[in-house]
């Protein structure tokens, strides 16, 4: 089987969320190999919250920790601005929260990014879990997935050639007409990102790929195997969806009773990426994010890129 393709992780927020450390890691990623570089979104920090976070695997887990979050570079902008910086690289959203946002705001700055860029965008779209932050948006929280389909729809007739016009339950689109349109025909690629049965679901529906989080091969192959029950029933082919998952990749020691996949030396991380093959994973967005400054963290992206690189 020929290489797997991955894409490395920049911190858009926290401590070492700098334009020059963003930028140097960008550019970094690009000259290692990698495909793609991707970014993060939150819009604010809510001080008190109840939510927990979806992908917390401890049996109790706590509300989520968002200090972290304060300081947050907006991905779409963070990424034009990587475009300026690379050459060559994907640009890639991993989550982007579509029901936060006005669709036609997201088309507008989908298809500009796009076009900037040479076509380089790749959008994974979540449907968000931090319910205090939608109460800060102004944005129910209720029936999120469903105007995550609305809005989608809304995004491709803005897209596409000609007069748009939409009706929905949670979008009404008077006829317009908008430009640019992306370089990418008929549109970026867009994977639906999530676990749970109605994520996949809406990728074998609407979508091009499939974006899983935190998945180990054992947990990924029975979740790839309904995708494809789910692309037939929609009379898609089996390989329509791009299958993806992003994941902390840990170089050395993993210091855990049980290793985690992807942590140990190349050799233990290449077996596991064998698992991952045969488990239906066909892109890898890798957390390469150890280290507490700057120059630590390129020592770890490069150490990563390195064990990923076949």
């Amino acid at each position: 089987m020929g290489a797997l393709r991955f894409g490395l992780s920049l911190p858009n927020y926290g401590p070492h969320a700098t334009p020059d450390t963003i930028a140097r890691l960008a550019q970094l990623a690009e000259s290692l190999g990698a495909d793609s570089v991707w970014v993060s979104d939150h819009l604010v920090a809510p001080i008190e919250v109840a939510s927990r976070y979806p992908y917390d695997r401890r049996p109790q887990p706590p509300p989520g920790q968002l200090g972290v979050i304060e300081e947050f570079y907006e991905p779409m902008i963070t990424l034009a601005w990587l475009a300026g910086r690379t050459q060559r690289v994907r640009l890639g959203i991993s989550a982007y929260v579509m029901p936060y946002r006005n669709p036609v705001l997201t088309a507008k700055h989908v298809a500009t990014l796009d076009a900037l860029s040479g076509g380089r965008l790749t959008l994974a779209i979540g449907t968000g879990w931090l319910a205090e932050e939608f109460i800060a948006l102004a944005v129910p929280f209720a029936a999120r997935g469903a105007r995550t389909d609305d809005y989608l729809r809304v995004c491709k007739a803005l897209w596409a050639d000609g007069e748009a016009q939409y009706e929905g339950a949670h979008y009404a689109l008077p006829p317009v007409r908008s430009g640019p349109r992306p370089v990418q025909r008929p549109h970026p690629p867009l994977w639906i990102a999530g676990n749970s049965r109605a994520a996949i679901e809406r990728a074998a529906r609407l979508r091009d790929g499939w974006h899983a989080i935190d998945l180990s091969p054992a947990e990924l192959a029975p979740q790839v195997t309904w995708l494809r029950e789910r692309l037939a029933a929609h009379g898609r082919a089996a390989d329509a969806v791009t299958v993806s998952v992003r994941r902390n990749v840990t170089i050395g020691d993993p210091q855990q009773a049980e290793r985690p996949p992807l942590a140990g030396d190349r050799d233990t991380i290449q077996r596991d990426l064998e698992a991952y093959r045969e488990a239906g994973l066909d892109y890898l967005v890798a957390n390469a994010r150890q280290g507490r400054d700057p120059d630590a963290l390129a020592r770890s992206m490069e150490a990563v890129a390195r064990a990923l690189t076949a």
